[in-house]
């Protein structure tokens, strides 16, 4: 037993320099975070769980304006306001509660009284090995706030701006409507009474020489031209003032009425026009029929050069829309030139070769622009052309 009492002495001596060792290792770490807590950037707070402060850094200090020794001891709740307290008192509470980290915004109080805006960050503190604490971080908001309330003001007043020249914007579109309607009206009149006129001195020549009744022909076909070009503005004014409706339409019967009207254009020609079944469109008849109208016109004026004129109204389905092309073999175009079709006055051919003004593919334009729709055109030149229309399954009205 005598001869156990060395290696016994000697492994509790052992044991004993290990413990002061990590002692002393503990000690050297509770220095070392104690350093970084008061030389943190970062304003720390230790609580206990009614709020009184147990320790502070000096970035803290720097924080509220106060002296460690005016902060030591006390709650935090004398250092916000009064509207602030119910939140920290919450947000501390559900710290001890939970042991879950908190975040929330509060008004802290400057020495001289002035509030600025903090950010609160809370969580449980158990290094020290006895009672947990609360680990308060604050950060000052108060310049990202003023940033952010300027940044809403500016945001405000811009929708305020842009609301005014949304309104300013309609009011001289209407103006432009007004003046343009009222051109169209005055003006319409006095050109249909030019060309009655015509009417009646083309009656007196009589058998005079074609030399001498072609200037008088040149007349009548630019009188003629200016009446159609009246018509295609007054159709286009019309349809911007046009009051629409959603509701189903069929196709089919739109596609039916729109044949029935060509009738006349189509008499004494050799002209096919075939058609797919037609779906059931939510949309306004009456803008359809423009739509289709205008297709169909279009696919017979461009194959009157042809001695069998063939015209399909194709339909292709997606998920969210039907696309409704108006297919013809008349003389096409060269893809190039897609642009123009739809643009105002926008012409491919000389009106020389093909009457037209250049103002319907825009009124179909503005006709899907305004429920959502979209156009386009495909063509290969003397091989003929599609015109597409894409309506919305669910569309939805906008001002054009």
């Amino acid at each position: 037993m005598a001869d156990q009492d060395p290696i016994v002495h000697e492994r509790l001596a052992a044991l004993s320099a290990r413990v002061q060792t990590l002692e002393a290792e503990v000690q050297t770490a509770t220095r070392h975070a104690m350093t970084l807590f008061s030389e943190a950037p970062a304003p720390y707070f230790r609580l206990d769980r009614q709020g009184r402060v147990t320790a502070v850094n000096a970035a803290a200090c720097g924080l509220l304006g106060r002296a460690e020794d005016a902060l030591v001891g006390k709650t935090l709740t004398p250092f916000m306001t009064s509207s602030s307290r119910t939140t920290f008192e919450r947000l501390l509470r559900q710290v001890f509660e939970d042991e879950l980290k908190q975040r929330g915004e509060v008004q802290l109080l400057h020495a001289d009284g002035a509030p600025y805006d903090a950010l609160l960050d809370l969580a449980l503190d158990r290094r020290d090995g006895g009672d947990p604490g609360c680990l308060l971080i604050a950060t000052d908001i108060t310049a990202h706030k003023r940033a952010h309330q300027d940044l809403l003001s500016a945001n405000a007043a811009q929708d305020v701006a842009l609301r005014d020249h949304a309104l300013k914007v309609r009011l001289l579109s209407q103006e432009l409507e007004a003046i343009v309607t009222a051109f169209i009206q005055q003006l319409h009149p006095s050109v249909a009474r030019a060309m009655s006129y015509l009417g009646i001195v083309g009656s007196s020549l009589g058998d005079e020489a074609e030399s001498a009744r072609r200037p008088l022909l040149h007349v009548e076909r630019a009188v003629q031209e200016i009446l159609a070009l009246l018509a295609s503005m007054d159709r286009h004014m019309q349809m911007r003032r046009m009051r629409v409706h959603v509701r189903p339409v069929d196709l089919n019967r739109v596609l039916a009425e729109v044949l029935k009207n060509a009738q006349p254009v189509m008499a004494d020609r050799d002209v096919e026009v075939t058609s797919d079944v037609l779906p059931t469109v939510q949309g306004d008849s009456r803008a359809l029929y423009l739509v289709l109208d205008e297709y169909v016109a279009n696919a017979l004026k461009y194959t009157k050069g042809r001695s069998g004129a063939r015209v399909h109204v194709r339909v292709h389905e997606t998920v969210s829309e039907y696309q409704i092309g108006v297919q013809d073999n008349g003389v096409g175009f060269n893809m190039r030139s897609k642009d123009k079709l739809y643009q105002l006055f926008g012409r491919l051919h000389p009106s020389s070769e093909f009457e037209g003004t250049g103002v319907g593919l825009v009124t179909v334009r503005r006709v899907c622009d305004r429920f959502g729709g979209r156009v386009w055109a495909e063509g290969v030149a003397n091989r003929g052309a599609t015109f597409w229309f894409a309506w919305p399954k669910k569309p939805t009205l906008h001002d054009v």
